[in-house]
């Protein structure tokens, strides 16, 4: 998958990658200006005073020190929920990120400079887009979230089955379609999971690369990146929206095989249509940049050019 392909590129980048240094290593002025505030002790000791007076005069209060790590417990329990949409937020974030930082290195004459490298304008500005996506906070603990969440499912998913399997070869249960169903939908739902980090990540990168090599000005430029991220993330859930609820409003208790294909073809449809629009995006990319086809297939997509197989 050329969305694969370029996640890994992205995932691992190069750190070796002057431009890439260069760029993951730029702090904002208004962070590095903020001098760190640190609480003197006596502040500490005083705080400490406080919360012990507080529950000698109210001690219903001390419920608050069973409820808050209740919260967080659940706060961390639903948290695999809820990391896909951040995920896309993060992809609208690092898209607008990206023409910003492209708009200002033109701003600076510098922009055709990184990309008269001897990587060529595609690599240089793939390198340029990474750094900025790495120099966010945001992108590790979204990634290693996504990663943690898809191998704890995955282990449940395995847990379940096995003893399903057992059940059923020992005849204690029965194995038909409506079990394979339950079986096979979770790990269509994984696979969605974490392919919707790798995809959103990848098509962020391409939609701002694309949306700053226009002659626009920079508001335009970011209006159209974002909204062409926008559309391109919906499409696809629309279309699988259009397959599966129509099917279940108009087929009254419909067959559990009939049930299972429509839902595993909606889920596909997911996966399958941002893939071909990062196939059909990339190419408009690579003729925007003037990039030629290389060899693909090489076993070396980490490193540098032989990272780069995909173009």
């Amino acid at each position: 998958m050329l969305s694969w392909r370029l996640w890994r590129t992205i995932a691992e980048a190069d750190i070796d990658d002057p431009i890439f240094r260069r760029v993951s290593q730029i702090q904002r002025l208004s962070v590095r200006s903020m001098p760190r505030w640190k609480a003197p002790r006596l502040g500490w000791l005083l705080a400490a005073l406080s919360a012990i007076f507080a529950l000698i005069l109210a001690p219903q209060m001390l419920a608050l020190v069973l409820v808050a790590p209740m919260i967080m417990i659940s706060l961390i329990v639903v948290a695999p929920a809820y990391l896909p949409a951040l995920v896309v937020l993060a992809g609208a974030y690092s898209t607008g990120e990206i023409i910003s930082g492209i708009y200002r290195e033109k701003h600076q004459f510098t922009y055709d400079l990184i990309c008269a490298s001897t990587q060529g304008k595609l690599n240089a500005s793939w390198s340029f887009a990474t750094g900025i996506l790495h120099r966010g906070a945001y992108f590790l603990p979204l990634r290693w979230g996504t990663r943690i969440s898809l191998r704890f499912g995955l282990a449940a998913l395995a847990g379940v089955t096995t003893v399903a399997l057992l059940f059923a070869f020992t005849g204690r249960a029965f194995f038909g379609i409506e079990q394979l169903r339950l079986l096979l939908l979770p790990l269509l739902i994984l696979a969605v999971y974490f392919t919707n980090m790798t995809q959103t990540f990848a098509l962020s990168h391409i939609i701002g690369l694309l949306a700053s090599s226009f002659d626009l000005a920079k508001r335009d430029a970011m209006l159209v990146g974002l909204v062409a991220y926008g559309l391109f993330n919906a499409l696809p859930l629309v279309g699988a929206a259009l397959l599966y609820f129509p099917f279940r409003y108009f087929v009254f208790e419909p067959h559990p095989l009939a049930l299972m294909a429509v839902e595993a073809v909606a889920l596909l449809l997911i996966v399958a249509g941002r893939e071909l629009t990062i196939v059909a995006l990339w190419s408009a990319l690579k003729r925007r940049m003037n990039s030629r086809m290389e060899a693909a297939g090489r076993e070396e997509v980490l490193r540098r050019d032989a990272a780069w197989g995909v173009t």
